[in-house]
């Protein structure tokens, strides 16, 4: 990957199998926490689709930034080294900051902060195909590949070197031997709190969605564990407040009866 030009990159993107930009265990388990506003410390979790320790700070802000770098990546290799593989992604910096920004400028401070928590937060993580221990990001670096940037400015690079990110033990696991997902990603941004895209992203790794609609509080309890009412309520407070962008996404929640209804769009 770092001796290509960037002009060979889309034709060698075409023989890549899709990486999509999430996983199965990254979306049905709290490895990011259903909030925006995550606490550093450890957390343990022990639900349906396995079990979680999380040693620092993850939560949907930084899912926000992970997919959205697999959803604008350049390309992508597994490659080996010392008889370990590691997944590696080229991407272009300015690019997944632009995506992400809503009304104004992703700031590159926040992005810079989101990253280093994705290097230093350990995760332990078992399912019943996986078990596994690590970080999800092990090294970020440029890359040799330069993208043109067609600037006629004089202060503006003519080109710029593409970000690379060598992924840990857990992602590269998680990417080389889980059902993956592809979708946009900006939705799902969209929502106001974490525990609504939280709740967003799980019911997308469901192939089926019950007719009769969800009970509410249980599959909230698959993100979030066991809750006081006091959390309960509040966080039916934080749905109410994103009802309306759920509805965009086929997602319908009856608050009298705590049901959530998913409706398959044509």
């Amino acid at each position: 990957m770092e001796d290509l030009k960037y002009e060979e990159i889309p034709e060698l993107r075409k023989d890549l199998e899709n990486l999509g930009v999430t996983t199965e265990s990254q979306n049905r388990l709290p490895i990011f926490e259903p909030t925006m506003k995550p606490r550093e410390g450890v957390r343990v979790f022990e639900g349906k689709y396995g079990k979680l320790l999380v040693e620092g700070r993850l939560g949907q802000a930084h899912k926000n930034l992970l997919e959205t770098i697999f959803w604008k990546k350049e390309i992508y290799t597994f490659d080996e080294e010392d008889g370990i593989e590691f997944l590696k992604v080229a991407y272009d910096e300015m690019k997944i900051r632009k995506y992400l920004s809503q009304k104004s400028e992703y700031s590159y401070e926040r992005y810079r902060e989101l990253l280093k928590d994705m290097i230093r937060t350990y995760i332990s993580l078992e399912t019943n195909k996986l078990r596994i221990q690590g970080t999800l990001i092990m090294q970020i670096y440029e890359s040799k590949v330069k993208r043109p940037t067609r600037s006629r400015s004089p202060i503006i690079p003519k080109e710029v070197p593409l970000t690379v990110i060598k992924f840990g033990a857990v992602a590269t696991a998680l990417f080389k031997n889980e059902l993956k997902f592809t979708y946009n990603p900006k939705p799902i941004m969209g929502l106001k709190s974490g525990i609504s895209q939280a709740l967003a992203r799980f019911l997308k790794t469901q192939q089926s969605h019950p007719t009769a609609g969800y009970h509410l509080r249980p599959l909230i309890e698959i993100l979030e564990g066991k809750m006081t009412n006091k959390r309960w309520w509040k966080i039916r407070e934080y749905l109410k407040e994103d009802a309306e962008n759920l509805e965009q996404l086929g997602i319908m929640i009856n608050f009298k009866e705590d049901r959530l209804f998913v409706i398959e769009k044509t």
